[in-house]
């Protein structure tokens, strides 16, 4: 893509984004400072979360600089977890990262977290956000990679949020990292809601939880399709029919209207998966606002 198109696409995206519909040239000033702040800030940067949470971000992290502006950069889907979970219910955060599904989930929805992430720098950067938000006593953080069977697998680790699985070799700037199945690692506790973001690697991930996805307490899901897999040469599209198979529907979610919509089967991006739309509304109807600035969703 042209450098100039990409920077004017992404422009366009911040100045449109729901967080920053009432300072729209604002928020464009404001990602401009943070992309130079990116090659420039020595340090960390804590970012204002909803509900008074807080997340700390290294914005020389690649990828890493959507966290700080418009910060809920994956909006839909950041606000189905506040909206759906409740205090006590279970989330699984495959592919954790920094932990900023982690924090809304047990940080404003208050539920319990088990969070999955094998990169040890982004690791510890998990910690450090569970740490800052007080919420040690609600979130599990598990240092490995999820896969097919438990064992070992070579991981990047200098692509920031977009480090991925490189199965069977051994290359410069990567590291061997443990790696387990979900069905082993949930067998006494499956989850409300999953949500799985691994880089393409999804398919190794659903091919260890065979057992969970036919657990009726997963009501929910969150899963990336981004056709990633051709790198390990999975068919993305065998996983997602797969999944609809075991009762979940493909959905979107409008977060001001408090509505989940169908989409079509091959849609790529975060798909929202549920087992019951009409069940899952009302629960989404029924949450407490969370408050962003002067934004209340």
């Amino acid at each position: 893509m042209n450098p100039v198109t990409k920077i004017l696409g992404a422009l366009r995206a911040i100045a449109r984004h729901p967080v920053n519909h009432r300072r729209k040239l604002m928020a464009v000033l404001e990602y401009g400072f943070i992309q130079a702040a990116a090659r420039l800030v020595p340090g960390d940067i804590c970012v204002e979360f909803p509900n008074h949470t807080r997340l700390l971000v290294s914005p020389r992290m690649k990828g890493a600089a959507h966290y700080i502006a418009p910060r809920l950069c994956e909006f839909e889907e950041m606000a189905f977890v506040m909206h759906f979970l409740r205090p006590g219910e279970l989330f699984v955060d495959v592919g954790a990262n920094v932990g900023v599904f982690t924090v809304l989930a047990a940080g404003v929805a208050g539920a319990e977290v088990r969070a999955f992430e094998p990169n040890p720098d982004t690791f510890e950067m998990l910690v450090r956000n569970v740490r800052l938000n007080g919420l040690q006593d609600r979130v599990k953080p598990v240092r490995a990679a999820v896969g097919q069977s438990e064992g070992t697998i070579q991981l990047t680790t200098d692509l920031g949020t977009e480090n991925y699985v490189m199965p069977g070799t051994t290359a410069k700037n990567s590291a061997t990292v443990k790696m387990i199945a979900l069905d082993q690692e949930l067998s006494e506790a499956a989850p409300d809601l999953m949500k799985v973001d691994t880089e393409g690697f999804e398919t190794e991930v659903f091919s260890g939880a065979t057992n969970l996805l036919r657990q009726s307490r997963l009501r929910a899901m969150i899963v990336e399709r981004g056709n990633n897999g051709v790198r390990y040469g999975f068919d993305e599209a065998v996983l997602h029919r797969q999944i609809r198979q075991c009762g979940f529907i493909p959905c979107r979610y409008d977060p001001f209207a408090r509505r989940l919509s169908q989409v079509e089967n091959e849609t790529l991006g975060n798909i929202i998966y549920v087992r019951d739309i009409p069940a899952t509304d009302a629960v989404l109807r029924a949450a407490p606002a969370f408050k962003l600035d002067d934004l209340s969703v």
